[in-house]
Parts: C-alpha cells; sequence; structure tokens
C-alpha cells in the first residue's frame, strides 16, 4: 500500500485523540462530560476501553477495516503498536 494514500488515517487519528477527552462507554460521569461537549467545553471520545490496550484495540479495528476497503481486501493489519510515551505503549495482534 502506498504510504502517500494514508492521510486519511491521518485525519481519523487526529479527530480522535487530538486535544480530545477520552472516556470508557460506561463512565459514570459521562452523562456530565456530553453536556459539556455539547457547549464546548471539551471535545469528547469515547469507547469501551481507553486504556492503553484498549485504544490500541480501538485503533487497530478501525484501520483494519480500513485498509481492507481501500485495498479491496489486499492489504491488512497483523498487529499495531500505540504509544503515549516512552514508559506506556501497548501493541494488539489481531
Amino acid at each position: 500500500m502506498d504510504f502517500g494514500a494514508l492521510k486519511p488515517v491521518k485525519a481519523w487519528l487526529d479527530d480522535h485523540f487530538d486535544h480530545t477527552l477520552l472516556l470508557d462507554d460506561d463512565d459514570p460521569l459521562l452523562p456530565e462530560f456530553r453536556q459539556l461537549a455539547e457547549k464546548g467545553a471539551c471535545k469528547l471520545v469515547t469507547f469501551a476501553d481507553v486504556g492503553m490496550e484498549g485504544t490500541a484495540e480501538f485503533v487497530f479495528n478501525w484501520l483494519d477495516s480500513w485498509v481492507k476497503n481501500v485495498t479491496q481486501d489486499r492489504v491488512w493489519l497483523v498487529s499495531l503498536e500505540v504509544r503515549e510515551n516512552d514508559k506506556n505503549s501497548a501493541i494488539y495482534t489481531g
């Protein structure tokens, strides 16, 4: 796959992770944070597990589906690594 075709991936990553408040789908304060997001106080993204392991799985699932779709199933992901910093990262293998 041509790396030049990955611009939509960068846009998706920016949309979901750049200057974003990440919360688990079952966070007990989610309704309050949704109200704050509706008022423009934060950019809110939720998914099942916002820890490093859950984030790796979340990104893997989206990206694997996107790559398969764009390449008509000629390319797929085997694993994906996410890093928060030098000491906090996770690898997800599909």
